[in-house]
Order: C-alpha cells, then sequence, then structure tokens
C-alpha cells in the first residue's frame, strides 16, 4: 500500500451555524461531562467517512464522485434538536439532528456511497442518519448533569438554522494529539436550481 491520506466527504457550514453551535457547546461543557467537544471550526454534516486511501486514488474517487452529483441541485438544510447515540442511558455521541432536507442528504450518501465501491471503500454496515456532532463522551462522569441540561435546552434548540447546500466537499483529517485538523481538498458544485 502506498502513502494514504484520511479521508472524508462532508458539507460544510457557514460561520453563523457554527457560531450558533458553539454557544450551545458551551452551554452543555457547563455540566462537566467528560467529553471531547468538537472544535467550531470542524463542525460539519459528514456525508461519507472514506477512511485511510491511497494518494494514487484520490484523483479518480473525485472524478467519480463528479460523475454521480452531476445532476444533484443545490438544496437547504435545517438543523435542530439535541440528541444522542445509541441512547440517554448510555451515550457515546452528543448530536443536533437534521429537521429539514434529510432526504437530499441520503440521496447523495447513497449516490457517493456507491460510487466509492469500485475503490474498495465499502457502504457502511448501518443506515445514514443524517446529524451534526457535537461532542463524543469519554465516559459516564458528568452524564446525567448533561442529559437533564440536553432536555433543558430542547426547546431553545428546535431551530438552529439552515444551511444552503451548494457543495459536497472532500476533507482531509489529520489526526494530532490537539485533536483533528481538518482541511478542504476539493469541492464539487451542486447545479443551481
Amino acid at each position: 500500500m502506498g502513502k494514504t491520506m484520511r479521508l472524508f466527504w462532508a458539507v460544510n457550514l457557514p460561520d453563523t451555524i457554527k457560531e450558533r453551535l458553539w454557544e450551545i457547546q458551551r452551554q452543555l461543557q457547563g455540566t462537566g461531562a467528560d467529553a471531547k467537544w468538537v472544535e467550531r471550526e470542524n463542525l460539519h454534516l459528514t456525508i461519507h467517512f472514506l477512511g485511510e486511501v491511497e494518494i494514487a486514488m484520490i484523483n479518480a474517487l473525485i472524478s467519480a464522485a463528479q460523475r454521480v452529483l452531476l445532476t444533484q441541485k443545490t438544496f437547504s438544510v435545517q438543523l435542530g434538536g439535541l440528541g444522542v447515540f445509541p441512547d440517554p442511558r448510555r451515550p457515546r455521541v452528543l448530536w443536533t439532528g437534521v429537521t429539514g432536507g434529510g432526504d437530499e442528504l441520503r440521496e447523495i450518501h447513497r449516490l457517493v456511497g456507491e460510487a466509492m465501491v469500485p475503490f474498495g471503500i465499502p457502504l457502511p454496515g448501518r443506515p445514514f442518519s443524517p446529524h451534526l456532532t457535537l461532542a463524543r463522551l469519554r465516559s459516564p462522569r458528568g452524564v446525567p448533569e448533561l442529559m437533564v441540561r440536553v432536555r433543558e435546552l430542547g426547546d431553545a434548540c428546535t431551530h438552529l438554522g439552515t444551511v444552503q447546500v451548494s457543495s459536497v466537499d472532500l476533507m482531509q483529517s489529520e489526526l494530532t494529539r490537539g485533536g483533528p485538523i481538518y482541511t478542504l481538498m476539493t469541492q464539487i458544485r451542486l447545479e443551481a436550481r
């Protein structure tokens, strides 16, 4: 295997939405939960995580994704609500949901995922659930307090903003001690409506 890069397809967010989500994260951090909070600049909607990909294959991957996204039109996604995976008793991931535009995101996930299969990148084993990760919980410490705060903030978080999706972005993820560093590799523009 040659040199590799850790890659994923994503929808990046405007700064105004990142700011709003960061404000919610700050309110939840006060609970003392043992969590790794996603940095403000790294907040995004994952379309498809690719993992380690040989650098020599990247241009072909991009071409394959461009072909399947050629006819996809721009659309909007509404963000709202707070929740956890897998369940409130043993939360591992804290997220905000997609309350509108989920069908379009699922379709893009399906198209891009199927386009990656010929390159040895398997389809995910579980159904795609559009969401935006706010934090990963490392232990049960502070979870009861966090869940109380999530419920308290629930009503205030029903409408967190609308994202105009005009591109699907290939991102590089470099893992460092200080957290991941994301770099935009390429943008595939969607057709204007």
